[in-house]
């Protein structure tokens, strides 16, 4: 049964996010970071995300458990002045978007605007899945947004989905004034396998003397096929007692279908942490959680791209789990981050 990261999210929302007390005789205190200690020495989960991630990990071993209904979704993205399903055609692709306006400004023309590539490992994810989400951006950053429904592997394996988001991206450069967006702010972000998409973009931009996009933000990426033991990789991947949303084999499930016959963990295109690097390329917001198995390679990218001349601002969330953004309606960190977010790409 395939389940996006958002129809866990709403499944989650509507069950507690408590667990039972400890004993009383243990200090409160104590209690807390004994039960949200983690693998690796010296972290914790904050209570919230402890909570959350043992409700998403009840909800994936049971496949019994049903997407919520229209209604239920209805109710977190109804607040968007236009909402728009459409269909952009470039170099012989047809690429489905959904395009949100969130506030009267964002109808006036001339608009930032941000290209938005969805999560799911390259072989999970929708439009629909992420709707929750693309929609609470929109209304936090006030950009229209742009949402991406890329094809998946293994029916589509590399490079299928980077020439959909290259294909859509350049469709806005040339075209997007008719949808009223600003073509020289047009930003690129994507969440997990999104992320991955998005910083490929600014590397095929750059070699295919592309106009690069107005910034790229990277919320928990997944930057490499490559199979280092990085500590986190160790901590949270391997770790026996709990799973902290990724897993290895979802992991070489995704690799083993987005690669298909014909790619390579060293192509620069699949895995940005193997590219050359150069200061010509976006300027890099990087959202990271601390207890997220990507998230050693994620501090080790954002000091390359410094170490290239590219502008970065590196952000780790204390006590988060990947694919924490999709919850802002449980974690206070999530609206957080989608407030940076805002900053980052200038209050509209």
């Amino acid at each position: 049964m395939k389940r996006g990261i958002v129809s866990i999210f709403l499944i989650a929302l509507f069950l507690s996010c408590y667990t039972q007390a400890p004993e009383k005789y243990v200090p409160k205190t104590a209690r807390k970071r004994v039960r949200c200690a983690t693998a690796e020495p010296g972290t914790y989960l904050k209570p919230p995300a402890l909570s959350l991630l043992k409700r998403m990990n009840r909800v994936m071993e049971d496949s019994t458990v049903k997407a919520p209904a229209p209604w239920v979704i209805e109710i977190f993205t109804k607040h968007q002045k236009r909402l728009l399903d459409t269909v952009l055609v470039f170099n012989e692709l047809e690429v489905p978007v959904r395009i949100y306006y969130p506030t009267k400004r964002s109808l006036q023309g001339q608009q930032p605007a941000i290209l938005f590539f969805h999560g799911g490992g390259f072989i999970l994810g929708s439009v629909e899945q992420y709707h929750v989400m693309a929609s609470k951006m929109a209304r936090v950053t006030g950009q229209i947004i742009i949402s991406v429904d890329y094809r998946l592997a293994p029916e589509h394996p590399f490079p299928a989905a980077v020439n959909d988001c290259f294909s859509v991206f350049q469709w806005m450069q040339q075209f997007g004034s008719t949808l009223g967006v600003d073509t020289a702010r047009i930003s690129v972000a994507g969440d997990s396998a999104g992320g991955n998409l998005a910083t490929v973009l600014t590397l095929v931009c750059r070699d295919e003397h592309v106009p690069q996009p107005y910034r790229q933000v990277l919320l928990y990426p997944a930057l490499t096929f490559v199979e280092t033991e990085y500590p986190s990789m160790t901590y949270f991947l391997k770790d026996p007692d709990r799973r902290y949303v990724l897993s290895e084999s979802f992991l070489r499930r995704a690799k083993t279908a987005y690669l298909g016959s014909e790619g390579t963990d060293l192509n620069p295109y699949i895995s940005p942490m193997e590219a050359k690097l150069t200061g010509d390329l976006a300027p890099a917001l990087i959202i990271a959680a601390e207890c997220d198995p990507l998230r050693d390679v994620e501090r080790e990218y954002a000091e390359k791209l410094k170490a290239a001349g590219v502008e970065v601002k590196y952000l780790e969330y204390s006590g988060m789990i990947h694919a924490f953004m999709s919850f802002h309606m449980i974690l206070e960190e999530a609206r957080d981050a989608m407030k940076e977010v805002r900053v980052y790409l200038g209050e509209n």
